[in-house]
Order: structure tokens, then C-alpha cells, then sequence
């Protein structure tokens, strides 16, 4: 009960309910963060708290802060981004039990980014929310940049509108983030150039980068900078800083038993009740040490901790190395650069491969971290080859540690330590770059402009594969995309292997027929989700990922997939068990328009851009008007009891029996049909009367359209789609067909034209094409694509919103 009474408008006192200690006191930097804002660059040794460093204080400044300005002016998300998977749980833990010990769940949601995580998680659902999202480079990079990894292609627009709005970044562990730096700076640069909805923000933390690695064409300087002073140097904080532990080289005497060595000297020089700490620098030599140690059968517990793991599994191991002593032997935990990035650990004997000076320094810092620790040894190990790393940076290490022998160091000693680190050329994304990922349409062959080389090093790029009991013919049409609960992240490189070798059938989901193809070499990317037999092996609970396992996998039992559509025809929102008219729905999207606007206030957005998003949440179905899609909704009574009850209306949502499967409505004779493709022909027909006096008709209309993430920079018809009486077919319409009159709240929109032309590049008739019109807008100074992508998610969020709690109110035609 005392905690309750501390005052939260003190940061000191916040951080004393957040962590439960009446007697915490955070280090002076902290303190200063909390009153002068998040610096774009925060420079601090490893285990000097820079998690608490980055969250509390946006904490205290987004709630509790005095001011009323400080409190609108701090991003409502903050997005905490890490180099490692293993590190996202640890993150996840501490930032909950700080939003309790503050009483603020159900108030800040923390939410985890992962691929197949469900289409409505929180943190798309309701954005007007304050939220802290994690995640790792992989997962908020390529959603910040219009693709995200793992994801339906048509949930894209979503990610990119929300991660480029709103948000205040924080890049942890620089060291690690590889070509992402660069990229994560040219956004921060070309979000400050181009404009953003609402303010977009970021801090980089390291104890370990140069400065210079920081500054990009599009943002050349550092704006603000946090390091430590005299204050700190002083406080309890000087503990951890001058930890000791002593240098010791470990000499392998037979290099073709080099795993056995390693082991044999964990085992030999692990002490009881301590802890030991194994750094390798490759997955596969990770395993080796590990698969060598449990051989010699040590009393101590031994944890395998490595980012190649199913969620499940590797949350397992994760918690395992975590976890507080209980063993009297001990435990030694073998791992990879997982361990460099922020895990919480203090070994008393540390073992590491040489590494690029950088890495030493922060795996050091996971010896005698706390600096409780007597006689703390750190020993190194040269590895039998460079890689991943440059041999030239491992080399100058190995120099350098040579030279440490036997001699105490801290924290402070490695840090002041010069050590040579040769500079990578990586690819850097560009204004044109960015400007071209707005469009998510794939080229003619299927394939999108690929975004890896902005954020991993080839070698570090992934997939995720998924094992299930497939059978000789593979999964079935109807077999959903795995849940992120399935998938285990795999080196793009190594499956190539794989599918190259042929003897192990792999498979991967095809948008455009909503069904499973054979996986060819030719096929495989980063980002992709990929399903294997579980007879093909490949995957050990215990060792996680292992290409020369053919032991059968156990699947994940009872695992929830992604709920994401990937076909053209997918319409899960439509077919949700509630027949609803089409003139309640579009209410109520205008009214969530309004509200969640409202809610926003994003300052970057003119109100010509507002009401533009109002007018298309209000006119954005009205294509379902179309004869056949309303066919297509009664069809989806489960009975005829059911169909006898259907409301004699227009319908906007249908019911749930009698489709082919989940979300997808059956179209007879059009199976690609779209009516957010009927929406805007009609805007852009007979139907532009409901626009007249809408300053921005054209942006609205563009809403109407790219409102399901399908028909967006452009149309196209369907591999599959062919002229109908001579007349042009696409997505399911055709040509010169006549879409019905629609009632709404504000008037009836007389029957319009259905007139494809549009889809024709240049003019006609002094009419712009669908794609000249996206592209003005993109392109213009005062929308540009992140404004514009924000948009976007506001009309389809405002959508998801009406559909999930329609009103309640009885228009006389419809009921639930």
C-alpha cells in the first residue's frame, strides 16, 4: 500500500511503483531523459540500463508528466526495436511488469511484432491507444518500409501508415543492426523531409559505435545526444562499471576437434552454483558445443539458447537461461550473439570466439555484469574461421586480447580500448526508394521489389518454416497460413540448399490462386512462409533448426494461424455472422472516421485530408451494392431457415455458412471479384455527385479504392480473367455494367457506370488513369506516402472497427 501513495508526476516515483521498490533510484542520466526528452542518440556501456532508459522516461513524458504540451508532443507508440528474437521475450517481460506495477494494463498496451501474428492485434486495432511495440529489425523495418516480413501482402499499407505516424523508434544494440543502420537513419531523414501525419521520432543506443556510422545523406547530423557524466560516474551505477574479470586465452589443441575442446574446457573450468557463459559466433558450431557437452554429462544445467528456434521452444529456452539458480551444480548457457544484445545475464566465467572488437565488448559485459562476482574470468577462443565476420576485424581482436593476458579489466577499460574495425559498405535506401515501395502490386511475374538488402547482411537474412502432417500431395487449398506459433526462422541461403537438393517437397502459398505450390529454389525469399512435411526432419525441440536432421518433427499442436486474407477474393470482414445493411455499415465507418480522427489528431494532415477520409469511409462499400456480390451474401446462409430471415436490404455482411473456406465468399463465374474496385468506378462515374464539394475528391476516391490493400497503385486483371462479350474484365468486373443505385444516410447515388478504361495508362479524354491519379498523389509535397499511407489505415481501421461492433440502432433493415 505505500507504493500507492508515491507521487507519479516525480520520475523518481514512477520508477519506484513501476519496479515495485520504494527504495529504487534511477542513475542521473535516466533522471535526465525523463526531463529533457529521448536524444536521438543515447551512448552508455552495456548494463547500465538502457531499456529503463528508453521506456520509463517515454512513460513519464507520454503520462504523467505536468505539462500538458510535453504529455500531446511525445508519440503515442513507442516501438522498441531489436537486433535478436531471443531478446524480444526478455524486452516484452519487463515492460509488462513495469505497466503493472503502474497500474496502466489495458491502458498502454504492449504488443509484440511477429509475422502471422492475427490481422486484428491490438496495436492495428486500435491505434488512438498509447502502446510500447517490440520487435526485431526484421519485423518493423519492413513494415515501416511497405513490406512487411511474413504478413499478407494486403495488410502492408496498414503497417506502413501506423510505423511512419505517431512513433518515437528505439534502435537498441547499433552494433548489430548491420545494413538496417543506415536504413533505419535515411528513414528517420526522408520521415522529416517528406512529412509525416503525425510526429515521427528515434533514439539509437550503443556503448559501442562511432558516430560517424550514424550520419546519412538524409540525416547528416545528430540532433541530440545522452551519455554519462560526472553524476553517474559516482553513483551506484560505478559498481557495474568497474566490474573486473581477467583475460585468459583458451587454446584449442587439436583444431578438427574443436567443438569437443570447447566443451571439454566449459566443463572443466565451471564452477558450482555459477553461472557459465559459451559465445560462438555461428548457429551451427553453437549446436556442435552444445551436442558436445551434454556428451560429457556435467551435473550443471545446460541451455542452448541461439535465434533458430520456434517461438514456443525458444521462449522456453530463453526463460531457462534466465532463470534464477536453482541447480547447486550450476548451469552453463551456450549460445550465439544473441547474448551480446541486451540479455540480462552476469557469468562468472565467460568463454568467447574472437569477435570484432565491438561484440567482445558487449559480450564481455555479460561477465560479472552486476559486479558481485570474485575472480570473474573472461576467456577467448580463436574460432576456425572468420565467419560471419570479417577476418580482418577478427584478427585485430585476437591483437588485441593477446595483449590483455592475465590483466583485470572493467567496463570502462574496453571501452576506452581502440581497436580498428573495417568499415562495411552497405546499400542505402534512397528517397526514389522508398517512393517506389509504395506500390505493394507485384510486377507481371509475381515477384516484389525485395527490401532485404536494406536491412540484413546476406548471410543474416530469414524465412520461416513451418512443419505439418502433409502427406505425399502436400497441404490442401483449404490448409491455412501457420501462426506465428509455427515458425522457425531460417537462413534464406540454407534453404536454398535445401530445395535444391530435391529430396525434401516444401511449399509455399500462392496469392493469386488463394492455394499451395511446390517451393522452387528459384522461389525462395526473405520474409516468406514456407510449410514442410514433418517427416522431412529439419527442426529438434531441443537444438531448434538442423538441416541434417531427418528425425520427424512434432508439429505445434492446437496452434492458431494467421487469420491474414491473401487471396484476391478474400473478404473476411464481409462474412462475420451478422446480416447487416449496407446503409448502417457505411454510418458507421464515417462515424469511426470521425472518432478515431478525432482521437489522433494527427497535426501533419490538412482538414481537406480529413474530410477526404471521412467521405471515404462514408462511400467506401458502396460497390457491394453490385448484384453479384449480393448474391454472393446470401448465399452465405447456413440454411434455409436462416436465408428465409435475411433483412430485405442492400447488405453489407453476410453469415458465416456454406464458404469454400474462412473469409472467402463464393463468386460464380468471377472469382477475383472486388467491390471496393465497383466503389471507386462508380465515385468516378455517375456516382462523383456524392463528392461534389469535397475539395479532395480525388484523394477520397483513391481511399474508396485502395480500402482493402488490393487496388492501390494500380489495376490489373487476374491470370485467370478474360474479356466477357467482348467487353474488359478485371477483378470481376466488367466493363460497362451498371452498378444500382445506393441509399445512404446522405442521399441516393444514382446507378453508375462501370467504365475499366481507367485501367488504360496516360489520358482519355482528358481523364486521368487510376495509376496517374495514385501516382499525383504520392508524389505531391502536402500528401506524399507517408501521409497518404496514413490515411489509408485510418479509412481501413475505421472499417475493421464498424464491422467488429456495428451500432445497435434499428434503421429498420437489418439485424445482427
Amino acid at each position: 500500500m505505500a507504493l500507492l501513495a508515491i507521487e507519479q508526476d516525480n520520475f523518481v516515483g514512477m520508477t519506484k511503483r513501476a519496479t515495485g521498490d520504494i527504495a529504487f533510484e534511477p542513475y542521473p542520466y535516466q533522471a535526465r531523459i525523463a526531463e529533457e526528452g529521448l536524444p536521438e542518440l543515447l551512448v552508455v556501456p552495456t548494463g547500465a540500463g538502457k531499456t529503463m532508459a528508453a521506456v520509463l522516461p517515454w512513460l513519464y513524458r507520454r503520462r504523467f508528466h505536468t505539462d500538458s504540451k510535453v504529455r500531446a508532443q511525445t508519440p503515442r507508440r513507442l516501438v522498441f526495436v531489436l537486433p535478436m528474437r531471443v531478446l524480444v521475450e526478455q524486452t516484452t517481460t519487463s515492460v509488462r511488469s513495469w505497466l503493472a506495477g503502474l497500474h496502466l494494463e489495458g491502458v498502454v498496451d504492449c504488443e509484440v511484432v511477429m509475422g502471422g501474428e492475427p490481422r486484428v492485434s491490438p496495436w492495428r486495432k486500435h491505434p488512438e491507444r498509447d502502446a510500447i511495440i517490440i520487435g526485431t529489425l526484421d519485423m518493423v523495418l519492413s513494415r515501416s518500409l511497405n513490406r512487411g516480413y511474413g504478413e499478407s501482402r494486403y495488410i502492408w499499407p496498414i503497417d506502413f501508415g501506423l510505423f511512419n505516424a505517431d512513433c518515437h523508434f528505439i534502435y537498441d544494440e547499433v552494433q548489430l543492426m548491420g545494413p538496417a543502420l543506415a536504413t533505419s537513419r535515411q528513414l528517420h531523414g526522408l520521415r522529416a523531409a517528406m512529412g509525416t501525419a503525425a510526429s515521427c521520432t528515434s533514439t539509437w543506443m550503443s556503448a559501442t559505435v562511432p558516430e560517424e556510422q550514424l550520419l546519412t545523406f538524409d540525416a547528416p547530423a545528430i540532433a541530440s545526444k545522452v551519455e554519462l557524466e560526472t553524476d553517474d560516474l559516482t553513483s551506484k551505477l560505478a559498481k557495474r562499471l568497474d566490474a573486473e574479470k581477467t583475460v585468459s586465452e583458451l587454446r584449442i589443441g587439436d583444431p578438427k576437434h574443436y567443438e569437443r575442446e570447447v566443451a571439454a574446457a566449459l566443463h572443466a573450468r565451471h564452477r558450482a552454483d555459477t553461472l557459465t557463459i559459451a559465445v560462438l559466433n555461428t548457429v551451427e558450431r553453437a549446436r556442435a558445443v552444445y551436442k558436445a557437452l551434454q556428451a560429457l554429462k556435467p551435473d550443471a544445467e545446460i541451455v542452448l539458447l541461439h535465434s533458430r528456434f520456434r517461438p514456443g521452444d525458444r521462449q522456453e529456452h530463453a526463460s531457462q537461461a534466465l532463470a534464477n539458480l536453482s541447480n547447486p551444480a550450476g548451469r552453463i548457457v551456450v549460445s550465439t550473439q544473441v547474448i551480446e544484445a541486451g540479455v540480462d545475464l552476469s557469468a562468472a566465467l565467460l568463454v568467447t570466439e574472437a569477435a570484432p572488437w565491438p561484440s567482445i565488448v558487449q559480450r564481455a559485459g555479460r561477465c560479472n555484469r552486476d559486479g558481485l562476482t570474485d575472480n570473474a574470468q573472461l576467456a577467448w577462443v580463436q574460432p576456425p574461421s572468420a565467419a560471419p565476420y570479417e577476418k580482418e576485424d577478427v584478427e585485430a581482436s585476437v591483437e588485441e586480447l593477446q595483449s590483455l593476458e592475465d590483466v583485470a579489466i572493467t567496463p570502462r577499460l574496453l571501452r576506452e580500448r581502440k581497436v580498428t574495425v573495417s568499415e562495411v559498405i552497405h546499400p542505402v535506401l534512397r528517397r526514389k526508394d522508398l517512393v517506389e515501395l509504395f506500390d505493394t502490386l507485384p510486377d507481371l511475374t509475381g515477384n516484389d521489389i525485395d527490401v532485404s538488402r536494406f536491412i540484413r547482411n546476406v548471410d543474416d537474412l530469414d524465412l520461416s518454416v513451418a512443419w505439418r502432417e502433409l502427406g505425399p500431395d502436400g497441404p490442401t487449398n483449404t490448409d491455412p497460413m501457420p501462426g506465428r506459433l509455427e515458425r522457425c526462422p531460417v537462413p534464406v541461403g540454407a534453404f536454398r540448399k535445401l530445395v535444391n537438393a530435391g529430396d525434401r517437397a516444401a511449399w509455399r502459398h500462392d496469392h493469386l490462386t488463394n492455394g499451395w505450390v511446390k517451393c522452387r529454389e528459384r522461389d525462395v525469399r526473405p520474409g516468406m512462409v514456407v510449410l514442410l512435411d514433418v517427416l522431412s526432419g529439419g527442426y529438434i525441440a531441443a537444438t531448434g533448426w538442423d538441416p541434417d536432421s531427418r528425425m520427424a518433427v512434432e508439429p505445434v499442436i492446437n496452434a492458431e494461424p494467421a487469420t491474414d486474407d491473401e487471396s484476391t477474393a478474400d473478404d473476411p470482414a464481409s462474412t462475420n455472422g451478422s446480416w447487416l445493411s449496407l446503409k448502417r455499415h457505411l454510418s458507421d465507418t464515417e462515424t469511426q472516421a470521425r472518432t478515431l480522427l478525432e482521437s489522433l489528431a494527427p497535426m501533419g494532415l490538412t482538414p481537406a485530408h480529413r474530410d477526404a477520409a471521412i467521405h471515404a469511409a462514408r462511400l467506401h462499400d458502396i460497390g457491394k451494392a453490385h448484384e453479384h456480390f449480393q448474391a454472393a451474401l446470401r448465399r452465405t446462409a447456413a440454411n434455409a431457415i436462416e436465408e428465409a430471415s435475411i433483412p430485405n436490404a442492400v447488405l453489407a455482411k453476410g453469415g458465416t455458412g456454406r464458404l469454400r473456406h474462412a473469409g472467402t465468399l463464393d463468386h460464380p463465374g468471377r472469382p477475383n471479384f472486388r467491390h471496393e474496385l465497383a466503389s471507386a468506378l462508380a465515385l468516378l462515374g455517375e456516382g462523383a455527385v456524392a463528392l461534389e464539394g469535397v475539395a479532395e475528391a480525388d484523394l477520397a476516391v483513391y481511399l474508396v479504392g485502395a480500402h482493402h490493400g488490393r487496388i492501390r497503385m494500380g489495376i490489373r486483371a487476374m491470370p485467370d480473367e478474360h474479356p466477357f462479350d467482348g467487353r474488359r474484365v478485371a477483378l470481376g468486373i466488367r466493363d460497362g455494367e451498371m452498378l444500382p443505385a445506393v441509399a445512404t444516410e446522405h442521399g441516393e447515388i444514382p446507378a453508375s457506370a462501370m467504365d475499366l478504361s481507367i485501367m488504360e495508362m496516360g489520358e482519355r479524354d482528358g481523364r486521368p488513369s487510376w495509376s496517374a491519379r495514385a501516382l499525383q498523389l504520392r508524389d505531391r509535397a502536402d500528401l506524399g506516402p507517408f501521409r497518404l499511407g496514413f490515411l489509408e489505415a485510418v479509412v481501413r481501421l475505421s472499417d475493421w472497427a464498424a464491422s467488429s461492433s456495428p451500432s445497435l440502432e434499428d434503421d429498420g433493415d437489418s439485424h445482427g
